[in-house]
C-alpha cells in the first residue's frame, strides 16, 4: 500500500470532518511511544478509545456513525504510522 492508497482510503470512508482526528492521534500516538511506563502492544487500544473520544467531540454527538469514525481514523493513523515506520526506519534485521 502506498501514500496515496492511504489517502484514496481515508477520503472514501472518512469524514471530512474527522481527518483532523487522524492528525491528532498520530501527535498522541508519538506522545504514547515516548512514555516509559505505556507499553508498545496498548497503544492501539489507547488510540482508538481517543479516537472514538475525539470523533464524538469533532461531529458533536455520542452515535454509532461518530464511534464508527473514530475506529477508522484510529487505523488509519495506525496504519500511517506503521507505513512510515516500516518504509523509511533502517532495522537490524535488514542490515544483514
Amino acid at each position: 500500500m502506498k501514500e496515496t492508497d492511504l489517502l484514496e482510503l481515508a477520503n472514501q470512508y472518512l469524514l471530512e470532518d474527522v481527518l483532523v482526528v487522524v492528525i491528532a492521534l498520530l501527535v498522541i500516538g508519538v506522545m504514547l511511544k515516548k512514555t516509559p511506563r505505556i507499553a508498545d502492544w496498548l497503544i492501539p487500544w489507547l488510540l482508538t478509545v481517543s479516537g472514538v473520544g475525539l470523533a464524538w467531540g469533532v461531529m458533536g454527538a455520542i452515535s454509532v456513525q461518530a464511534t464508527i469514525q473514530g475506529i477508522l481514523a484510529a487505523g488509519i493513523a495506525t496504519l500511517g504510522h506503521q507505513l512510515w515506520k516500516q518504509t523509511f526506519d533502517k532495522r537490524k534485521e535488514d542490515a544483514k
